[in-house]
């Protein structure tokens, strides 16, 4: 078995595209991290709903933005709404290893084979798989394994990657942005584009 390190992290984590979309436009208007914290903490921008949440989303948005860097905090405002859910599941991504591998050899791998369905037992096999190569991955509860298949489906029904029809989940494949794509050149993560378009 392998020794490398993932995280199971995202069981506690929302997709936050709104919060993350509300956090970047207050930094474009000049607003501080210092400042963004004390309004989350004083004034509940987020909307959370305890101030240990609000502690959360304030700690993942800033952490997926970083993620992204200056350019694409810049950049993020003049996408349209679908590249911008995309960017969100990009920063994601850059942060988390293990999900950015079930797109990579799940998502990717039914894109390749034309086959536009993600069924739940596509989720199972994938974590079987890690369970059985990876020590970490090995230890966890089976509630961990069903808590994450959930969080990786939702976050991929927000970035509208999938959709639901009629019990259903229907891959629906989305055409990035040429400033997003430059972008993903320009830190050297094409893999990336090609994990959420399947194209080489």
């Amino acid at each position: 078995m392998t020794e490398k390190k993932y995280s199971a992290g995202l069981v506690s984590q929302r997709f936050w595209f709104y919060e993350t979309k509300q956090y970047i436009e207050m930094l474009n208007e000049g607003k501080t991290d210092i400042e963004i914290k004390q309004l989350s903490e004083e004034v509940n921008i987020f909307g959370a709903p305890s101030a240990s949440r609000a502690k959360e989303t304030y700690r993942t948005a800033r952490r997926r933005i970083n993620a992204l860097g200056n350019e694409m905090q810049g950049l993020f405002p003049k996408l349209n709404l679908d590249n911008q859910k995309i960017t969100t599941l990009i920063s994601v991504l850059l942060l988390n290893d293990l999900m950015l591998e079930f797109m990579f050899e799940v998502y990717q791998g039914q894109l390749q084979k034309g086959i536009l369905q993600l069924p739940s037992t596509d989720y199972k096999a994938f974590f079987s798989e890690k369970q059985r190569t990876n020590i970490i991955v090995s230890r966890w509860k089976p509630y961990t394994y069903h808590r994450l298949a959930s969080t990786y489906r939702n976050f991929l029904l927000e970035s509208g990657l999938i959709r639901e029809t009629k019990g259903v989940d229907i891959i629906t494949p989305k055409v990035l942005d040429s400033h997003v794509l430059k972008w993903l050149q320009s830190i050297n993560r094409l893999d990336i584009r090609k994990a959420i378009t399947g194209g080489v």
